[in-house]
Protein backbone atom coordinates (compact mmCIF):
# COMPACT_ATOMS: atom_id res chain seq x y z
CA UNK A 1 0.00 0.00 0.00
CA UNK A 2 1.43 3.36 -0.68
CA UNK A 3 -0.42 6.49 0.13
CA UNK A 4 -1.97 8.29 -2.89
CA UNK A 5 -3.65 10.60 -0.46
CA UNK A 6 -3.51 12.64 2.67
CA UNK A 7 -6.08 10.71 4.76
CA UNK A 8 -6.21 6.75 5.68
CA UNK A 9 -9.64 5.98 7.18
CA UNK A 10 -9.82 3.09 9.70
CA UNK A 11 -13.66 2.63 10.51
CA UNK A 12 -15.13 0.64 13.27
CA UNK A 13 -18.41 -0.57 11.99
CA UNK A 14 -19.68 -2.14 15.35
CA UNK A 15 -18.67 0.80 17.27
CA UNK A 16 -21.62 2.58 19.12
CA UNK A 17 -23.33 -0.25 18.91
CA UNK A 18 -24.06 -0.21 15.32
CA UNK A 19 -24.52 3.99 15.21
CA UNK A 20 -20.69 3.30 13.26
CA UNK A 21 -22.30 1.34 10.61
CA UNK A 22 -25.62 3.88 10.35
CA UNK A 23 -23.47 7.01 9.62
CA UNK A 24 -20.58 4.90 7.33
CA UNK A 25 -22.81 5.31 4.22
CA UNK A 26 -23.41 9.33 4.78
CA UNK A 27 -19.77 9.68 5.65
CA UNK A 28 -18.72 8.49 2.50
CA UNK A 29 -21.05 10.47 0.49
CA UNK A 30 -20.21 13.58 2.01
CA UNK A 31 -16.51 12.81 1.57
CA UNK A 32 -16.86 11.97 -2.31
CA UNK A 33 -19.46 15.26 -2.67
CA UNK A 34 -15.86 16.85 -1.08
CA UNK A 35 -13.69 15.14 -3.55
CA UNK A 36 -11.47 14.07 -0.89
CA UNK A 37 -9.57 11.44 -1.34
CA UNK A 38 -8.31 8.72 1.41
CA UNK A 39 -7.96 4.94 1.44
CA UNK A 40 -10.22 3.05 3.50
CA UNK A 41 -9.98 0.19 5.98
CA UNK A 42 -12.74 -1.67 8.10
CA UNK A 43 -11.49 -3.44 11.03
CA UNK A 44 -12.82 -7.09 12.02
CA UNK A 45 -11.28 -7.43 15.59
CA UNK A 46 -10.14 -5.88 18.52
CA UNK A 47 -6.95 -4.28 18.87
CA UNK A 48 -6.59 -4.39 14.70
CA UNK A 49 -6.45 -1.25 13.96
CA UNK A 50 -3.12 -0.29 16.50
CA UNK A 51 -1.49 -2.50 13.88
CA UNK A 52 -3.53 -1.06 10.57
CA UNK A 53 -2.52 2.45 12.13
CA UNK A 54 1.11 1.40 12.08
CA UNK A 55 0.62 0.16 8.33
CA UNK A 56 -0.64 3.44 6.83
CA UNK A 57 2.15 5.89 8.80
CA UNK A 58 4.51 3.37 6.39
CA UNK A 59 2.64 3.81 3.70
CA UNK A 60 2.92 7.43 3.81
CA UNK A 61 -0.54 9.29 4.87
CA UNK A 62 -0.05 12.21 6.79
CA UNK A 63 -3.66 11.69 8.75
CA UNK A 64 -4.84 8.90 10.05
CA UNK A 65 -8.76 8.86 10.61
CA UNK A 66 -10.41 6.72 13.36
CA UNK A 67 -14.01 6.75 12.68
CA UNK A 68 -15.62 5.07 15.57
CA UNK A 69 -15.75 5.82 19.53
CA UNK A 70 -13.04 6.40 21.94
CA UNK A 71 -11.69 2.21 21.88
CA UNK A 72 -11.02 2.80 18.22
CA UNK A 73 -9.18 5.87 19.25
CA UNK A 74 -7.39 4.43 21.60
CA UNK A 75 -6.20 1.56 19.34
CA UNK A 76 -5.38 4.16 16.48
CA UNK A 77 -3.46 6.11 19.02
CA UNK A 78 -1.30 3.47 20.32
CA UNK A 79 -0.14 2.52 16.54
CA UNK A 80 0.62 6.26 16.15
CA UNK A 81 3.24 6.47 18.96
CA UNK A 82 6.60 7.58 18.03
CA UNK A 83 5.38 8.82 14.66
CA UNK A 84 4.51 12.15 13.01
CA UNK A 85 1.28 11.33 11.41
CA UNK A 86 -1.55 13.44 13.10
CA UNK A 87 -4.64 11.38 14.44
CA UNK A 88 -8.06 12.97 13.53
CA UNK A 89 -11.17 11.60 14.54
CA UNK A 90 -14.58 10.93 12.95
CA UNK A 91 -17.04 10.54 15.88
CA UNK A 92 -19.00 7.26 15.87
CA UNK A 93 -19.21 5.65 19.25
CA UNK A 94 -21.13 5.73 22.77
CA UNK A 95 -19.19 7.47 25.47
CA UNK A 96 -17.27 9.83 22.47
CA UNK A 97 -15.40 11.48 26.30
CA UNK A 98 -11.90 12.11 23.63
CA UNK A 99 -13.25 14.63 21.05
CA UNK A 100 -14.86 16.50 24.38
CA UNK A 101 -11.72 17.63 25.41
CA UNK A 102 -10.42 18.94 22.23
CA UNK A 103 -13.40 20.96 20.60
CA UNK A 104 -13.71 18.69 18.32
CA UNK A 105 -17.65 18.29 17.03
CA UNK A 106 -19.84 15.58 17.79
CA UNK A 107 -21.65 15.84 14.65
CA UNK A 108 -19.80 13.57 12.22
CA UNK A 109 -20.35 16.09 9.88
CA UNK A 110 -19.18 18.47 11.11
CA UNK A 111 -16.14 16.57 12.18
CA UNK A 112 -15.10 16.25 7.98
CA UNK A 113 -14.75 20.14 8.63
CA UNK A 114 -12.23 19.85 11.28
CA UNK A 115 -10.58 16.95 9.19
CA UNK A 116 -10.26 19.16 6.68
CA UNK A 117 -9.82 22.45 7.52
CA UNK A 118 -8.75 22.00 11.04
CA UNK A 119 -4.98 22.23 12.20
CA UNK A 120 -2.66 19.95 14.62
CA UNK A 121 -1.83 20.01 18.16
CA UNK A 122 0.14 17.98 20.27
CA UNK A 123 -1.73 16.33 23.20
CA UNK A 124 0.06 14.19 25.87
CA UNK A 125 -0.56 10.29 27.06
CA UNK A 126 -0.73 7.58 29.63
CA UNK A 127 0.96 4.49 29.18
CA UNK A 128 0.90 1.63 31.50
CA UNK A 129 3.91 -0.35 32.24
CA UNK A 130 5.42 0.87 29.05
CA UNK A 131 2.94 -0.81 26.57
CA UNK A 132 -0.53 0.10 26.46
CA UNK A 133 -1.29 3.90 26.20
CA UNK A 134 -4.68 5.69 26.82
CA UNK A 135 -6.02 8.77 25.63
CA UNK A 136 -8.33 9.57 28.65
CA UNK A 137 -7.93 7.29 31.18
CA UNK A 138 -7.09 3.94 33.00
CA UNK A 139 -10.46 2.74 34.97
CA UNK A 140 -10.19 0.26 38.04
CA UNK A 141 -12.77 -0.66 39.85
CA UNK A 142 -16.69 0.40 39.84
CA UNK A 143 -16.08 2.52 36.20
CA UNK A 144 -14.40 -0.50 34.67
CA UNK A 145 -17.51 -2.72 35.58
CA UNK A 146 -20.35 0.07 34.00
CA UNK A 147 -17.94 0.29 31.10
CA UNK A 148 -18.40 -3.60 31.07
CA UNK A 149 -22.28 -3.72 31.20
CA UNK A 150 -22.50 -0.71 28.55
CA UNK A 151 -20.78 -3.04 25.83
CA UNK A 152 -23.66 -5.43 26.97
CA UNK A 153 -26.39 -3.10 25.86
CA UNK A 154 -28.50 -3.62 23.26
CA UNK A 155 -30.68 -0.26 23.38
CA UNK A 156 -29.18 2.15 24.88
CA UNK A 157 -26.41 4.13 23.84
CA UNK A 158 -24.20 7.45 25.00
CA UNK A 159 -24.81 8.74 28.29
CA UNK A 160 -28.06 7.16 29.08
CA UNK A 161 -26.35 3.82 28.30
CA UNK A 162 -23.47 4.99 31.20
CA UNK A 163 -25.97 6.22 33.66
CA UNK A 164 -27.98 3.05 33.68
CA UNK A 165 -25.04 0.73 34.11
CA UNK A 166 -23.51 3.10 36.64
CA UNK A 167 -26.91 3.50 39.20
CA UNK A 168 -26.99 -0.67 39.03
CA UNK A 169 -23.60 -0.98 39.80
CA UNK A 170 -23.86 1.38 43.18
CA UNK A 171 -26.44 -1.02 44.44
CA UNK A 172 -23.83 -3.95 44.15
CA UNK A 173 -20.29 -3.56 43.61
CA UNK A 174 -17.30 -4.19 45.96
CA UNK A 175 -15.14 -1.79 47.17
CA UNK A 176 -11.04 -3.11 46.61
CA UNK A 177 -7.91 -1.96 48.44
CA UNK A 178 -5.27 -1.12 46.92
CA UNK A 179 -1.55 0.75 46.96
CA UNK A 180 -0.60 3.68 45.41
CA UNK A 181 3.02 4.70 45.24
CA UNK A 182 4.18 7.96 43.40
CA UNK A 183 7.16 9.74 43.87
CA UNK A 184 5.72 12.03 46.25
CA UNK A 185 4.28 9.64 48.52
CA UNK A 186 2.93 5.83 49.06
CA UNK A 187 -0.82 5.56 50.01
CA UNK A 188 -3.09 2.53 51.53
CA UNK A 189 -7.10 2.88 49.98
CA UNK A 190 -10.60 1.37 50.01
CA UNK A 191 -11.84 1.94 46.45
CA UNK A 192 -15.24 1.86 45.27
CA UNK A 193 -13.48 3.49 41.71
CA UNK A 194 -9.77 4.30 41.39
CA UNK A 195 -8.93 6.14 37.75
CA UNK A 196 -5.95 7.57 36.22
CA UNK A 197 -6.59 10.33 33.82
CA UNK A 198 -5.04 11.99 31.15
CA UNK A 199 -8.71 13.76 30.05
CA UNK A 200 -11.27 15.31 32.38
CA UNK A 201 -13.68 13.06 31.01
CA UNK A 202 -14.54 9.14 31.46
CA UNK A 203 -17.79 7.16 30.74
CA UNK A 204 -20.08 9.65 28.42
CA UNK A 205 -19.26 12.84 30.18
CA UNK A 206 -17.96 11.88 33.91
CA UNK A 207 -16.19 14.40 35.04
CA UNK A 208 -14.10 12.11 36.83
CA UNK A 209 -10.79 14.10 37.12
CA UNK A 210 -11.82 17.81 36.61
CA UNK A 211 -9.02 19.12 37.04
CA UNK A 212 -6.93 17.23 34.59
CA UNK A 213 -5.11 18.55 31.38
CA UNK A 214 -4.06 16.76 28.53
CA UNK A 215 -0.94 19.48 28.50
CA UNK A 216 0.33 19.33 31.50
CA UNK A 217 2.83 16.35 31.60
CA UNK A 218 0.89 15.02 34.33
CA UNK A 219 -1.28 12.06 35.04
CA UNK A 220 -4.63 12.54 37.41
CA UNK A 221 -5.26 9.68 40.03
CA UNK A 222 -8.93 10.16 41.11
CA UNK A 223 -9.52 7.27 44.10
CA UNK A 224 -13.40 7.36 45.56
CA UNK A 225 -13.73 5.85 48.46
CA UNK A 226 -16.70 3.36 49.93
CA UNK A 227 -20.00 4.64 50.67
CA UNK A 228 -22.82 3.21 52.06
CA UNK A 229 -25.57 2.01 48.73
CA UNK A 230 -28.30 5.06 49.43
CA UNK A 231 -25.58 7.34 49.72
CA UNK A 232 -23.70 6.36 46.88
CA UNK A 233 -26.70 6.61 44.59
CA UNK A 234 -26.98 10.32 46.16
CA UNK A 235 -23.62 10.88 45.01
CA UNK A 236 -23.76 9.65 41.47
CA UNK A 237 -24.69 12.65 40.31
CA UNK A 238 -22.41 15.01 41.66
CA UNK A 239 -19.66 12.56 40.74
CA UNK A 240 -20.99 13.16 36.85
CA UNK A 241 -20.57 17.01 37.54
CA UNK A 242 -16.65 16.62 39.07
CA UNK A 243 -17.94 18.15 42.17
CA UNK A 244 -16.37 15.45 44.26
CA UNK A 245 -12.58 16.01 44.56
CA UNK A 246 -12.59 18.04 47.82
CA UNK A 247 -14.86 15.21 49.46
CA UNK A 248 -13.11 14.02 52.59
CA UNK A 249 -13.44 9.97 51.16
CA UNK A 250 -12.20 11.27 47.86
CA UNK A 251 -7.97 11.16 47.11
CA UNK A 252 -7.23 13.66 43.72
CA UNK A 253 -3.71 13.64 43.56
CA UNK A 254 -1.21 15.17 40.10
CA UNK A 255 1.81 13.05 39.33
CA UNK A 256 3.90 12.14 36.59
CA UNK A 257 3.69 8.35 37.76
CA UNK A 258 1.88 6.03 39.78
CA UNK A 259 2.57 2.09 40.82
CA UNK A 260 -0.92 0.21 41.89
CA UNK A 261 -0.92 -2.65 43.65
CA UNK A 262 -3.40 -5.41 45.31
CA UNK A 263 -4.14 -7.92 47.15
CA UNK A 264 -7.69 -8.48 44.98
CA UNK A 265 -8.22 -9.55 41.09
CA UNK A 266 -9.03 -5.80 39.99
CA UNK A 267 -10.85 -5.32 36.93
CA UNK A 268 -10.48 -2.69 34.33
CA UNK A 269 -10.96 -0.56 31.14
CA UNK A 270 -8.98 1.77 29.35
CA UNK A 271 -10.78 4.32 27.17
CA UNK A 272 -13.75 2.80 27.82
CA UNK A 273 -12.63 -0.76 26.58
CA UNK A 274 -12.26 -4.01 28.71
CA UNK A 275 -8.11 -4.33 29.62
CA UNK A 276 -6.40 -7.04 31.36
CA UNK A 277 -4.02 -5.55 33.56
CA UNK A 278 -0.57 -6.77 33.04
CA UNK A 279 0.35 -7.80 36.53
CA UNK A 280 -0.76 -7.24 40.53
CA UNK A 281 1.52 -4.63 40.71
CA UNK A 282 2.34 -2.34 37.81
CA UNK A 283 3.69 1.73 36.37
CA UNK A 284 1.32 4.20 35.15
CA UNK A 285 3.03 6.90 33.60
CA UNK A 286 2.53 10.56 31.77
CA UNK A 287 4.04 10.87 28.45
CA UNK A 288 3.97 14.32 27.26
CA UNK A 289 3.69 15.70 24.02
CA UNK A 290 3.34 12.18 22.78
CA UNK A 291 0.64 12.88 19.77
CA UNK A 292 -0.37 14.90 16.80
CA UNK A 293 -4.42 15.57 16.73
CA UNK A 294 -6.69 17.47 14.48
CA UNK A 295 -8.44 19.63 16.29
CA UNK A 296 -10.90 22.69 15.07
CA UNK A 297 -8.76 25.49 13.87
CA UNK A 298 -9.86 27.86 16.65
CA UNK A 299 -8.94 25.62 19.22
CA UNK A 300 -5.35 24.06 17.82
Amino acid sequence: MVAKSNYFLIVNLIAGQGRCKELFPKIKVELDRRRVRYDLHFTNEPMEAIDVAKMGIEAGFSHIVAMGGDGTINEVANGLLGSDATLAVIPAGTGNDFIRMLGIPSDPMQAIDTLLDGAPRTMDLGQVDGERCFVNGLGIGLDAQVARDVLKMERLRGAPAYLTAAVREVFRFRAFPVTLATPEEQLELTCLSLGVANGIFAGGGFKLAPRADINDGLIDISALGDYPKLERLYRLPKVRAGKHVDWKNVTYRQTSEVTISSTKKLIAHVDGEPYHLPSDSFTVKALPQALRVQVPSTTS
